[in-house]
């Protein structure tokens, strides 16, 4: 790379060495970032048809990286993960960027569609990780573990082993050995007025395992100011065992059964433009995700029969894949303009550029929400959350046109709504609370869109399609109502901006009706997709899997990720996802050492 100096005096001498030093010194650690040496080899051109594996694992995302790792730990086994991504992009190391990467090649750029019987008649995007890593490329980098009762719960419905006592030890295994974890340390002069004006309020308490309403300080899947996806964590360090083999650039279209006997003995997938059969000796793994797990075993004629004689599909087993896909949504319309004191002195951009290439420091090191999540139930009924509240701080003029049309272009949100928000940033910097359904009670589905198994599904989220889902949100937007009116908040005297919404007019403004309207269009998806394969016992006819993951009626092939949640956990995804991966990884291993137990 060349440097062209524009100065009119140009540095000479020992000053332009150290300027040069300076400048090299930025490209390495820039260079740091990519993903050269850090990751297995890409063993796809050796990859040929017909050969055999003793575990194939498909998708290399949250669940299917651990998975992978764990199985092959038994240097008897040859393990092939397949991926129909490639290596992490070096954008997707830097944290306060991480939005970005949606909509690139590391995005399956899915679209939802509007449901007939939702509320929110809106098309959407949906991005889905494509890469090693999965969404853990793509996300915001939360990390929470699924509470008591949503493991419990799983539990009490017929799932024997999930419940929190017995997951527990599954999320210690991973939490900062393999996946880092740390807090975010960088908080606003704000933050003490919030959680006050919460105390106030009554709605405060320390949130822990037994208690689960209340509040903690969010922590991140970020290490060392990078991005701690799971590819990294779980991938990185066993980037040389040789039983592993990893195929990138592959997409699975179908598994390979055999229509008498109901046995899976590999999968189809299109590498190079060319089809290709691979086989699999003991099992399949389907680590795609809520989305395209759902797809595979569809194509593959493992679905609702209906639905696939529709496609022509040959039925091999018919189940309710692609039923009871759930989804946490929040209201974005809450922004408020703060004074100059709430937020710390905004960073030098220059700076923070050098804080980050030099020492991985900085505000590029971490994100914008804020260093605490709260966990509220409004109806004060049981000792579960109903709200989840996102709080985020922007200074003055950091909101940019960009942000504004990617909020209308990828959730829908009113132009003019988001324009009028970007529009006061540049006065005053802002504060943004979001609350989010907890426990969503509306339900959607995937569905293929055609034969074609390479085309991309349909996707009906029937986002706040439960009139529940619309009360639980107004229920939020009155408690940030009533938090921004306490003595400890309007020391910043916080301001709400009014959203521009013609078609709320009707009603009167700051009415339960007003709000109600306002959610119907300002709500936006958190993209926690879940619960496509359903878990469940026998008895439950609308679950896909059982409670060691196999598949019903079908041997060979078992599912291990998000979409064998029966319930949507009540908070962000991302480490119950991981905690699933390994004790599916553990329970494939009791299955096929010392004690076999028959598929």
């Amino acid at each position: 790379m060349n440097v062209l100096n524009t100065c009119p005096g140009a540095l000479t001498g020992a000053s332009s060495q150290l300027l040069h030093t300076l400048i090299n010194a930025l490209l390495v650690s820039h260079c740091a970032l990519g993903p050269d040496g850090r990751y297995p080899p890409d063993y796809a051109p050796d990859l040929k048809h017909g050969e055999e594996f003793d575990f194939i694992v498909v998708g290399a995302g949250s669940a299917g990286s651990v998975v992978a790792n764990r199985l092959s730990e038994n240097s008897k086994w040859k393990v092939l993960l397949i991926e129909a991504g490639t290596y992490p992009s070096s954008t997707s190391e830097i944290p306060s960027v991480s939005i970005t990467n949606q909509d690139t090649d590391e995005d399956w750029q899915y679209e939802t569609l509007p449901s007939i019987n939702s509320t929110n008649r809106k098309k959407g995007r949906c991005p889905r990780g494509k890469g090693l890593g999965g969404s853990s490329l793509l996300n915001f980098m939360i990390y929470f573990r699924g509470n008591r009762y949503d493991h419990d719960n799983w539990a009490k419905a017929g799932n024997i082993g999930w419940d929190y006592d017995s997951v527990t030890k599954y999320y210690e295994k991973f939490e900062n050995h393999q996946l880092k974890i740390t807090q975010n340390m960088h908080q606003h002069p704000i933050v003490d007025e919030i959680i006050q004006g919460f105390k106030t309020l009554q709605l405060y308490n320390e949130f822990n395992a037994e208690n689960l309403i209340g509040f903690l300080k969010t922590r991140f899947t970020i290490s060392n100011g990078t991005r701690s996806n799971s590819a990294k964590a779980f991938l990185s360090p066993i980037k040389d065992r040789k039983n592993l083999y990893v195929v990138l650039n592959a997409q699975v279209s179908r598994l390979l059964i055999n229509a008498e006997t109901r046995e899976v003995s590999g999968v189809e997938l299109r590498l190079n433009n060319s089809l290709i059969h691979v086989i699999s000796k003991k099992e399949v793994i389907l680590s795609a995700g809520t989305i395209n797990s759902p797809q595979i075993l569809m194509n593959s004629g493992i679905g609702p029969k209906n639905h696939l004689q529709c496609l022509g599909i040959n039925l091999v087993k018919d189940l309710r894949v692609g039923d009871n896909l759930q989804d946490h949504v929040m209201f974005s319309g809450l922004f408020y303009n703060v004074g100059p004191k709430a937020l710390h002195n905004q960073p030098d951009a220059i700076d923070s550029l050098y804080q980050y290439f030099m020492h991985r420091t900085g505000p590029l090191s971490g994100v914008t929400t804020g260093p605490f999540h709260g966990f509220i139930n409004h109806k004060f009924e049981e000792n579960r959350p109903s709200l989840q509240f996102y709080p985020f701080f922007y200074y003055r003029n950091q909101l940019s046109s960009h942000r504004s049309s990617k909020l209308h272009r990828e959730h829908g949100v009113s132009e003019r709504v988001t324009m009028t928000q970007q529009n006061q940033n540049q006065k005053s910097h802002n504060f943004h609370i979001l609350p989010a359904v907890s426990y969503p009670k509306s339900k959607g589905r995937v569905l293929l869109r055609s034969g074609n198994p390479f085309d991309k599904p349909l996707i009906y989220p029937n986002h706040l399609g439960n009139d529940e889902d619309v009360q639980t949100l107004v229920e939020g937007i009155k408690i940030i109502q009533s938090l921004v009116k306490t003595d400890a908040m309007r020391v910043h005297k916080p301001e709400l901006v009014k959203p521009e919404l013609p078609e709320c007019e009707p009603f009167i403004f700051d009415s339960d009706e007003y709000w109600a309207c306002a959610v119907k269009h300002l709500s936006i998806t958190i993209y926690h997709l879940a619960g496509t394969c359903k878990m469940g016992p026998k008895w439950d006819h609308n679950a896909v899997v059982d409670h060691r993951l196999r598949v019903y009626g079908v041997g060979g092939v078992r599912v291990v990720d998000a979409s064998i949640m029966p319930n949507l956990v009540g908070a962000n995804t991302n480490g119950p996802v991981t905690m699933i991966g390994e004790k599916g990884a553990e329970m494939i291993k009791e299955d096929w050492t010392l004690e076999h137990i028959e598929l």
